[in-house]
């Protein structure tokens, strides 16, 4: 079966069944990636996610699923087979994907990626919860700041000719802090409050 983690919903992050899956596409992606394959499919999460930044990676190096709507796939061109092996390192909470095959000679030039000015995110959004204690509050998710990166590749057979030239547009929207409060507490005048105490 499958576990509980975090999805984005609309312009909310809750847990869900099968949450944390686009650690498995995003793995997936840049093998596909810098294989030189073609990918057919690829969207970015709606907001920058810190963690697929880390080792070197800059914004637009993610990929996200969510059944049915948004899928990750590629293609094997090639006339070869890909025997794709992956392998979990729990204990460094590490996921690598490997693909086996005869090489073809491609290479792949990555380009970027190049990304705007950020965007500020917007005031804290403060939601009433009738079951928190008397005069708390909580936060329940961090801000992250709205940006365009644009992550391209060419692709060149083994006599260095351009089979392909590709980009992967993602467009992060700016995220607001969200917090729970209680009966009893007064949200900040800047906030956007939904739900109020009865």
């Amino acid at each position: 079966g499958y576990d509980e983690s975090y999805v984005i919903i609309g312009n909310e992050t809750v847990l869900g069944v099968g949450g944390g899956i686009c650690q498995v596409a995003t793995t997936a992606f840049r093998a596909a990636y810098f294989g030189g394959y073609p990918i057919i499919e690829r969207w970015p999460h709606a907001y920058r996610v810190g963690y697929y930044e880390l080792g070197g990676f800059g914004p637009g190096f993610d990929a996200t699923v969510y059944s049915p709507l948004v899928d990750l796939r590629f293609e094997n061109d090639t006339p070869y087979h890909i025997l794709i092996r992956t392998e979990v390192d729990a204990a460094n909470a590490r996921l690598r994907f490997l693909f086996y095959s005869t090489s073809d000679g491609r290479t792949v030039e990555q380009i970027g990626p190049e990304s705007g000015d950020p965007v500020p995110a917007g005031p804290p959004v403060y939601e009433y919860d009738p079951s928190m204690p008397a005069g708390a509050a909580t936060q329940i998710e961090q801000s992250h700041s709205g940006l365009t990166a644009i992550l391209g590749r060419v692709v060149r057979d083994a006599e260095g000719n351009v089979m392909y030239e590709d980009e992967f547009v993602s467009e992060f929207v700016p995220w607001s802090a969200r917090f729970k409060f209680g009966p009893g507490y007064t949200p900040p005048a800047t906030a956007e409050v939904i739900g109020t105490p009865e």
